[in-house]
This record gives structure tokens, C-alpha cells and sequence, in this order.
């Protein structure tokens, strides 16, 4: 197989992330790629783990741009730089996921600042597919409304953890925090998003 046709480098990947709702069911393969063999660029260990993290990632760059077209444009960037240094992954006891957070919040954060350091969005697409279309409930509009309001350190803690369901140590390693920092910020970010809820 030719590195031309890994999926991320294919125009209208994410489509499919956009016009579905996400499953929280969605069978992940039982044997996830070994580090070994995405250090070593296996072409169906990156297809696994495209295949495993790539709504996610898209989903996560989407409600920090926004904007389908950029953060499909961001998710192909993290493959891809993912796939240059895949010699840099370490394995620290975590699933890859948390090497491509980090990668993603780099490029995200990159992106942003492009645009000359314009707020942070939450677009509602990334909580249930679509507001207009897949009828997202009023407490769910309210609450991406909250994030959306947040300082971005917040909202990015809060979307991690709860919305692309990040453990405590994997927002960790994707921060480049310790744990506490990360608890630490989480209650901050928690207490911060319950004042504008119940304001």
C-alpha cells in the first residue's frame, strides 16, 4: 500500500462524521494498533487507528474552529503529522488517542491563531451531528451555549473530558499537564460552567 492512499489524506474524509449523528455504541476493534507497529508505520495499524480516533479528533477540532471544512483540514494535518513523527510515540502506558489530542490540540491551537486570535467556538455539530438537523435538545443547546462562553483553558478541559471522553491521564499527556493540574482545572472549569448554567 502506497502512503498516497491513507484515509486522512483523501479530500471528504469526514464527510460521513458530519452527516451522522455519533454512536456511543460504535463497536471499536477489540485489538487496538500496537505502538511498535505505529512506530514502525504499519499501514493497517494506521488504518485501525484512523479509523478508532478520527471522528473524535474531527469532532474535537470542530468544536474548537467551528467550521467543518477547517477542522476536517486540522484532522487530516494531525494524521498527518502524526504519521511524520511516529517515531517520537512513546509508550507510556496509554492508548495512542492521547499522543493524537495532543497533536490535534497543537494544530487546533495553531489554526486559531491564524485567524488572529479569535475566540474560541463550540459548534453544536460536535455534540449530536447537527442542532437543525437531529433536534438537538434545549439543554444541550444551553449547555454548548455555557462552553461556548467559557475561557478557552476551561472549555478545552471540559470539552476533553466530557464531550470527547478523555480519561483524567489522557487529558493529561494531550495538555501536557500532571493529573492534579488537570483535576485542578477540571473543578475550576467545572464550577466556571455551572455558574453560567444556573445564571
Amino acid at each position: 500500500m502506497s502512503t498516497a492512499v491513507l484515509p486522512w489524506r483523501l479530500a471528504g474524509f469526514a464527510t460521513v462524521v458530519r452527516l451522522e449523528r455519533p454512536r456511543e455504541t460504535v463497536a471499536r476493534p477489540a485489538v487496538l494498533p500496537g505502538i511498535d507497529d505505529l512506530r514502525g508505520r504499519d499501514h493497517d495499524a494506521w488504518r485501525a487507528l484512523f479509523d478508532r480516533e478520527m471522528p473524535a479528533i474531527y469532532r474535537y477540532a470542530l468544536s474548537r474552529l467551528g467550521d467543518g471544512t477547517a477542522a476536517e483540514d486540522a484532522t487530516s494535518e494531525v494524521f498527518e503529522q502524526a504519521w511524520e513523527h511516529a517515531h517520537t510515540l512513546d509508550d507510556q502506558g496509554l492508548p495512542a488517542r492521547a499522543w493524537l489530542f495532543g497533536i490535534a490540540r497543537h494544530v487546533v491551537n495553531s489554526e486559531r491563531r491564524s485567524w488572529f486570535r479569535r475566540p474560541p467556538q463550540v459548534a453544536l455539530e460536535s455534540f449530536d451531528g447537527g442542532a437543525a438537523d437531529h433536534g438537538l435538545s434545549p439543554e444541550r443547546l444551553d449547555l454548548a451555549r455555557a462552553i461556548a462562553a467559557l475561557e478557552p483553558g476551561h472549555g478545552e478541559i471540559v470539552s476533553l473530558r466530557f464531550i470527547h471522553g478523555l480519561s483524567l491521564q489522557e487529558t493529561a499527556a494531550a495538555l501536557s499537564l500532571s493529573v492534579d493540574a488537570v483535576k485542578g482545572r477540571q473543578a475550576r472549569a467545572l464550577m466556571a460552567l455551572r455558574a453560567r448554567l444556573t445564571a
